[in-house]
């Protein structure tokens, strides 16, 4: 039995549905609701860093909410316009990010490469979370699923979230050639680009890990719950 059906199956032994009000989602499977693929991960991965940057912003003046809010506003507006090229082919020319996902997918073309747009802001869902993936597309033929971020850093965390939409495509009979996730700069147009191809064993290994450790998140999220519900059935007023 694989890591992964072992994992499931423990799950499977929850009882889920006495859980599905202790979080808060706009998804729902046969009538239940589930959580966030992103509520999981940000209840289960806490980073210190977060809070050191948080303080650095104070001492240079800057209020972090106000800073959270127009790099949010920012990301908000670079996904709506590659959206709309993704879907209809309509342009943007004021949107930085947009402008670096522009010079990727020119880049992709001019590299010899053919690229066919599959889907954009794809609602996935499954018994245990739900969750919507930015782009799945076929490059020279194979399926790629992509997620795009206008944050400083790139993290471990991503590729998680990617291998949850990834095991939900493939409830749907979509099997991946590879993953990426593209960085795009706020202020100046550019872009990084973080890719898997499963055609290389290492970068196969790295992503079955990934989704080894997100379900073993999932499992302890709900344990978490239940455990919290629990509490309250017995000290709560």
């Amino acid at each position: 039995m694989s890591t992964l059906q072992t994992l499931t199956g423990l799950i499977d032994e929850l009882d889920l549905p006495s859980l599905e009000n202790t979080y808060f989602s706009k998804y729902e499977y046969n009538g239940r609701k589930i959580p966030r693929v992103t509520t999981i991960l940000s209840a289960m991965m806490h980073a210190d860093t977060l809070m050191y940057w948080a303080n650095n912003l104070g001492f240079k003046g800057i209020r972090y909410k106000e800073f959270m809010t127009e790099a949010a506003n920012i990301g908000t507006e670079a996904h709506f316009s590659i959206e709309m090229f993704l879907k209809e082919k309509l342009e943007s020319d004021d949107n930085v990010p947009y402008l670096g996902f522009k010079q990727w997918w020119n880049d992709i073309i001019s590299g010899g490469n053919t690229i066919e747009v599959v889907g954009s802001e794809i609602e996935l869902k499954c018994p245990y979370f739900g969750g919507t993936a930015d782009a799945l597309v076929k490059i020279n033929g194979g399926y790629y699923l992509i997620d795009f971020k206008t944050s400083n850093h790139v993290t471990y965390k991503y590729f998680l979230q990617l291998a949850a939409y990834q095991y939900m495509l493939s409830l749907q009979g979509i099997y991946l050639s590879g993953v990426i996730v593209l960085q795009l700069d706020k202020e100046e147009v550019g872009y990084n680009e973080y890719s898997l191809h499963y055609s290389d064993p290492s970068h196969k290994d790295f992503m079955d890990k990934c989704t080894a450790t997100f379900f073993s998140l999932v499992y302890a999220f709900y344990n978490v719950r239940e455990g919290e519900a629990l509490f309250d059935n017995i000290y709560g007023e």
